[in-house]
């Protein structure tokens, strides 16, 4: 296979990946957007959260009888308590997508390249990443499984050593991770100078946790 076409799958797998996450995202209530340019993060999403309700919630829609006819209006008040204290909370999210390689048919593991987006945006809270494991076959079907991993980028070193060399040196250190299909990880701890460095056990923590966008952090209130 050419580099050009190992590029150009790479590219659709990455979409697949996003398109992937975008769904998991409505469907749980937040607006997506993707950036047009996807420098720092690629999407941007939105969720309405009223501070008198304490919860997420959506904007009222007056119905009355306007010159004779039913009008409707999307307002600026809360749907429950109906007064106006909404507030628009915005996540930014930086996406990779990682399609599975080298897949062990007895042990159904494979090895999928991690790569930690750790230096946008780190005192914001914000900023999330998400790392896709896509089992993708030949061909993006409806029996792909997908794994999403939701951190933020001040939470890698709780698995990663970000002390080391190809840490400090480049912005592209990567890390094979064997994960089975139920989202598992199967790396072993590195000992460096007797003390475990990297210990992907931390990793599924992160696996489908899309509860940590909805936490309420200091940037989120005015």
């Amino acid at each position: 296979m050419s580099t050009e076409q190992q590029n150009k799958d790479k590219k659709v797998v990455g979409l697949y990946g996003e398109m992937q996450l975008a769904l998991e995202l409505h469907k749980r209530g937040w607006q997506v957007y993707r950036a047009y340019i996807d420098e720092k993060f690629d999407f941007v999403i939105m969720k309405c959260y009223c501070t008198t309700c304490a919860c997420y919630t959506e904007a009222y829609i007056r119905e009355e009888m306007y010159r004779g006819r039913k009008a409707k209006c999307v307002t600026n008040l809360c749907e429950q308590c109906q007064q106006d204290t909404l507030q628009m909370i915005v996540r930014f999210i930086q996406v990779k997508t990682s399609e599975g390689v080298n897949i062990n048919a007895d042990t159904g593991i494979g090895i999928f390249s991690f790569h930690a987006k750790i230096r946008y945006h780190l005192a914001d809270h914000r900023m999330f990443y998400v790392w896709i494991a896509a089992w993708v076959a030949e061909e993006i079907s409806v029996d792909d499984v997908v794994h999403f991993y939701i951190f933020k980028p001040q939470d890698v070193d709780r698995f990663d050593n970000l002390q080391l060399a190809s840490y400090q040196i480049t912005d592209n250190q990567k890390t094979g991770l064997r994960i089975d299909k139920a989202g598992r990880v199967h790396n072993r701890g590195q000992q460096i100078s007797g003390k475990t460095a990297n210990d992907y056990r931390a990793f599924e923590e992160f696996h489908n946790n899309f509860e940590m966008f909805d936490e309420i952090v200091e940037e989120d209130m005015p």
